[in-house]
């Protein structure tokens, strides 16, 4: 199946969680590495300035945990006007912010099937969010 990965999951492996949390979004993402998987350069945005900006995470730590982690195994693809122009729908029928939007057109254009995600946001939506099972 392919999957878009959303920042949730790269903040989450790139903060301290307690043991038990760390162990369930490692082994989540380890099991999500059979599958197809994708993002966008906004999502590598969103996860660098999160981490920085909520959690005090270094930039470079971000950047290297992205390069390390993220890169090997995710293929991130362009953002360009028609991710603009079906985003522009789906912030009306959906009511999300804009870069959930464009992330939504990402999949859709890409003919992507769920999103890794802790954003119920996408819950309203026609994605199919999968999420670690607590």
């Amino acid at each position: 199946m392919k999957i878009f990965v959303d920042a949730s999951l790269i903040i989450y492996l790139n903060i301290r969680l307690l043991e038990r949390e760390a162990r369930a979004i490692e082994d989540f993402y380890r099991n999500l590495l059979g599958e197809e998987l994708y993002t966008d350069v906004l999502v590598l945005d969103e996860a660098i300035y999160v981490s920085k900006k909520k959690y005090g995470i270094l930039v470079e730590d971000t950047l290297e945990l992205i390069d390390r982690a993220i890169l090997p195994y995710v293929d991130v693809l362009p953002l360009t006007v028609g991710e603009y122009l079906k985003a522009r729908e789906y912030l009306l029928k959906y009511n999300l912010n804009p870069s959930d939007a464009l992330h939504l057109a990402v999949m859709d254009n890409f003919k992507i099937q769920a999103i890794a995600t802790e954003d119920k946001d996408f819950d309203r939506t026609h994605a199919k969010r999968i999420w670690v099972r607590a």
